[in-house]
Parts: C-alpha cells; sequence; structure tokens
C-alpha cells in the first residue's frame, strides 16, 4: 500500500478547529484513563543546554499509540536557534497502521503542531478558567504566537490580545499580519507589565529566563506556560493555588516546571492534575475566580498523532492526497 502524503496546504484545507477541539479532548481523557502510551518527550541536546555540540539547536522524538483511533505514529522536531531561517522548527510526522504492518502516512508537521499547541490553550480555557476571557496577555510574537491568537479568536470570545515581544517590530509585524483576520483587537504593549494587565496570560517563548516578574503579578492570575525552557518564576509556580499539567512525566523534565524539579524542589507530589483528570471530573478541588491556576501544557505526541489520524482519515475519504509507495 502507497504511503499518503500531507503538505502544509492539505493540512491547511482539511483541518476542521472545532472538530480537533472534540478529538483532542477524547484523546486527553483517554490518556487519564490509561488507555494512550505517550512516553516523555526523548531531546537530543545540540548545544542548547550549553554543552557540545555549539550548535544552539535541539531534536525531539515524540513517539505515541493512541487506542481509540488504533494508530501508533511518531513526530520528529528539530529546532536550530540559529539557522537563517524564518522558522527555526521543522518537524514530520509519521502514522503508522499495527493491522497491516505499514506505515500509512507522512505529514509536514508544523502547522499542525501550531494548532495542537494552540487548542491545548483553548482547552485550559475552557476546563480551567471556565468562562470566555475579555482579555489575554501573549508573550512571545512568533510562530506560535500567531496560532495562539487566530486558533483563541475563532473558539473563544476574547475581545483584545495584549501582545509583547522584546522585539518590538516582530510584535507590530505579526499584529499587521493578523488584523484582518481576527474579530478580536490586537494591542501591541510597550512594556510587559501592561500586557500581563489582563485576564489570561500566555507564554509562548524560547526564553531561558523568566518573562514574567512576580511583582507584576496579582494573586489571582490564570496562566499557560507553553515554552519549552523557564518562563515563569520560581515564586509564581511554587505559590500557585492549582498547577495542572498535561503530562506529569514529561513536565517534570522540560518547560517551566524543570529547573524547581531538577533540584528537588518540585515533585510529582505538587502537581494538582492533569488537564485529562480535569476533563473526568476527577479533580475534586474547585476552581475559584480568586485563585492562581497555572496551566503547563509542554505537549503530547499523542495528541499530534490525533489529529494526523484525524487528518488521514478524512484524506482517506476525499482521495486527494499524493501518494508515493516506498517498497
Amino acid at each position: 500500500m502507497a504511503t499518503k502524503l500531507y503538505s502544509k496546504r492539505d493540512i491547511e484545507s482539511q483541518l476542521d478547529l472545532t472538530a480537533v477541539l472534540d478529538v483532542m479532548e477524547k484523546t486527553y481523557t483517554e490518556t487519564a484513563q490509561g488507555r494512550v502510551l505517550n512516553p516523555s518527550k526523548l531531546t537530543m541536546h545540540l548545544g542548547d543546554d550549553g554543552e557540545w555540540p555549539d550548535r544552539d539547536a535541539f531534536s525531539i522524538d515524540m513517539p505515541a499509540y493512541v487506542d481509540w483511533l488504533g494508530v501508533a505514529g511518531m513526530k520528529w522536531a528539530v529546532a536550530t536557534w540559529d539557522a537563517d531561517t524564518d522558522q527555526p522548527i521543522s518537524s514530520q510526522i509519521l502514522l503508522f497502521d499495527l493491522d497491516n504492518g505499514e506505515f500509512t502516512a507522512v505529514m509536514e508537521g508544523m502547522y499542525l503542531t501550531g494548532v495542537r499547541t494552540a487548542m491545548q490553550s483553548v482547552i485550559g480555557l475552557k476546563h480551567l478558567y471556565q468562562e470566555s476571557p475579555e482579555s489575554i496577555g501573549i508573550f512571545g510574537a512568533g510562530f506560535q504566537a500567531k496560532f495562539q491568537v487566530l486558533v483563541i479568536d475563532q473558539l473563544t470570545d476574547v475581545e483584545t490580545f495584549r501582545l509583547f515581544d522584546t522585539d518590538a517590530d516582530r510584535a507590530l509585524s505579526l499584529s499587521s499580519e493578523l488584523d484582518t483576520e481576527t474579530d478580536a483587537d490586537i494591542v501591541v504593549e510597550e512594556s510587559p507589565e501592561q500586557a500581563v494587565d489582563s485576564d489570561v496570560i500566555i507564554t509562548v517563548t524560547n526564553s531561558k529566563t523568566p518573562v514574567l516578574n512576580e511583582n507584576w503579578l496579582e494573586d489571582d492570575e490564570f496562566i499557560i506556560a507553553l515554552g519549552s525552557y523557564r518562563e515563569l518564576p520560581e515564586e509564581t509556580i511554587l505559590r500557585s493555588d492549582h498547577l495542572v499539567v498535561d503530562h506529569i512525566e514529561q513536565c517534570l523534565e522540560r518547560g517551566a516546571l524543570a529547573n524547581l524539579a531538577e533540584r528537588g524542589e518540585l515533585t510529582r507530589t505538587d502537581l494538582n492534575a492533569t488537564i485529562g483528570e480535569v476533563l473526568n471530573s476527577e479533580y475534586d478541588q474547585s476552581l475559584d475566580s480568586e485563585d492562581q491556576i497555572i496551566f503547563v501544557p509542554i505537549g503530547l505526541g499523542a495528541q499530534d498523532i490525533t489529529i494526523a489520524q484525524h487528518l488521514h482519515r478524512k484524506g482517506e475519504q476525499n482521495g486527494s492526497m499524493s501518494e508515493f509507495n516506498f517498497t
């Protein structure tokens, strides 16, 4: 059987955000019930950790098996921060049919990753914030920020995005690009303190030092931390009322919580719940509007595979995808 090939254009043309939201919520609940295999990301550092080789890059492998879809797959992503490119991260996704013993699809992975990452925020807003925020402060104006704005704008009733980036020109450029594509207003803020003055804060950067300051924050912030490194002040993490993740082991190894975990100052017992447990109503603590809630979804390979398989089924139905016989 020939393997289907999906370009970025193929994925864009077939993606339905409401359907993606449904299948992602299903996979979160299945993960919490032990019916998804999702090992922690396997990371190969290529100098981004300050060690050899001096490349300021890394690669991650994200394998998964999603039982309710009957699919195994993997995403491989490579980040090259110093490369001469507007898109420093590239990825591809492989899908495998266990019944027939063959690869069924190869997909361009970055567009799908952007949607998946933004959908994590939508799910967090839906189940942890529990109302549509009037304003969202977004820290970072790179590749992922664009998806955050577009997807959240389409699926919520947010009125204003407050955008901040240490590169003001990049923030202005993104705002100009998206101005006619959103219902919400996009305001480029001159200072991070202005962006913090929002109902919800989303950090989506590659910063290795905190982009927020504890002194800027109130006691009732709702924060979504999406970056691979250390975006949040440690004091903020430690004083949170609700600390929710998507994958316990992975979030202790990478992202906003990793430094505290490495020093033994944050362990799995300090994590209140996974988002799957929240969706399954297994988290019995009430979420109050006066609580500080931090959601750290570092990203599940199972969700990439879920969306990819969902799209592949649509591709098989319309028969419009390219194919290649590797054997």
